[in-house]
């Protein structure tokens, strides 16, 4: 990937401690969200270098003071986060994130995504860099559509309040080109340095045997993941083979209504017993779908770099999906992946019956995908680059 300038993973590097803000599971084996993924494996893989002392500092309602666990080489504060930031600003969660990083005293301080975990970083006076996940216009402008008052009201503050945090930014990692060609001004703010997301190293030794029929979605049954168009499309594909199942791995408490639209749609096309909604899957429960599954099917209407599509890849598995956001960059159609207009729902059934029925097409995007997700997306080669940078950063 040529797209930056990359830093070289160098092996050697001078000690240093980090606070990184990001969320982090209370269990980590049961993640929700490519956001927790990333922080997760990043900081475990970081810790396990030579010098490195990895704190993140994840926000958390259920803490009315910061807290400290251990897991593993990483220690994790939870810092207090009130329910209804928004109403003060932010500024509450603001002020327990920089009095942590205080409290870490560290080398570099490393912010995930937008908001509150930049503007702390960033004024905390200490060396920052800021990894940028998403596009918050892009999914307020998805959300938005028939949401509630107070819904576009938040929204319109997140977006706001990402502009102004990332307009600040110094030193960003961007995982994706896409995230240039959304925010071309910050190639005028500062250093630019492209680091994809890392997939946990059990991907890469996943030994697959897929059953011949079927399909699997790990994604969250919301709006902005298109799974009622996945239902629809699936519909078309299984009314020409019987033998074919879809299997939803995601979380349906984030928007109730939708989940609902979606079992009303499984119902309404007959296809109770051959849509199985399997809910939020632990890592190993996950990397097993991944081993038996024919491919992996996604519809997404926004993404930036789906950590999913680059699990997908590291196991061997054809993905299917649509050619939103950041998706194009990580799937070349036809030759690591195939690819259809978002909404489109006769181009993805079409593909979906393509590498359903065509076992040497399946075999060869699956031989392709993996052979390049080793250089991108194995944590120890995105942890090398991730220290390169902090000794870029610090010797600044």
């Amino acid at each position: 990937m040529a797209w930056l300038n990359m830093p070289p993973p160098a092996p050697d590097a001078a000690p240093c401690r980090v606070a990184m803000l990001g969320q982090y599971p209370a269990d980590p084996t049961r993640i929700v969200g490519g956001v927790e993924a990333v922080v997760v494996t990043l900081a475990r893989e970081l810790a396990s270098l030579p010098g490195m002392e990895i704190h993140v500092l994840s926000g958390s309602p259920a803490v009315s003071q910061i807290t400290q666990e251990q897991h593993g080489r990483v220690t994790v504060h939870r810092v207090p986060e009130m329910r209804l930031g928004r109403l003060f600003l932010l500024r509450t969660d603001w002020w327990w994130l920089r009095r942590a990083i205080r409290s870490v005293a560290p080398d570099v301080v490393h912010a995930h995504s937008a908001g509150a975990n930049v503007d702390a970083a960033l004024s905390s006076g200490l060396p920052a860099v800021v990894t940028i996940h998403g596009v918050v216009a892009q999914e307020a402008r998805l959300a938005s559509q028939g949401g509630s008052l107070a819904g576009r009201l938040r929204w319109t503050f997140d977006r706001i309040y990402e502009r102004y945090s990332l307009g600040r930014a110094q030193n960003i990692i961007v995982i994706s080109p896409y995230l240039l060609r959304e925010f071309p001004w910050l190639a005028r703010r500062g250093r630019i340095t492209a680091i994809e997301n890392p997939v946990d190293a059990a991907f890469f030794d996943i030994a697959r045997t897929p059953a011949p029929a079927t399909l699997l979605c790990p994604g969250r049954i919301i709006s902005r993941k298109g799974i009622l168009d996945l239902i629809h499309a699936f519909a078309q594909v299984a009314a020409a083979d019987e033998r074919v199942e879809l299997r939803l791995a995601g979380e349906m408490g984030a928007e109730p209504a939708y989940g609902a639209a979606c079992v009303q749609a499984v119902q309404a096309h007959g296809l109770h017993g051959r849509v199985h909604f399997l809910g939020s899957l632990s890592a190993a429960a996950m990397r097993a779908e991944l081993t038996r599954c024919t491919a992996v099917a996604l519809a997404a209407h926004q993404e930036t770099a789906p950590v999913t599509i680059a699990e997908a890849m590291a196991a061997g598995c054809p993905v299917v999906a649509t050619a939103v956001g950041g998706v194009p960059d990580m799937i070349e159609h036809g030759r690591t992946g195939l690819l259809s207009p978002a909404a489109d729902i006769n181009g993805l059934a079409t593909n979906l019956r393509r590498v359903l029925d065509d076992p040497a097409l399946a075999l060869r995007l699956a031989a392709a995908a993996r052979a390049e997700a080793a250089g991108r997306f194995h944590p120890l080669a995105v942890a090398l680059r991730t220290r390169a940078v902090y000794q870029q950063v610090r010797q600044r």
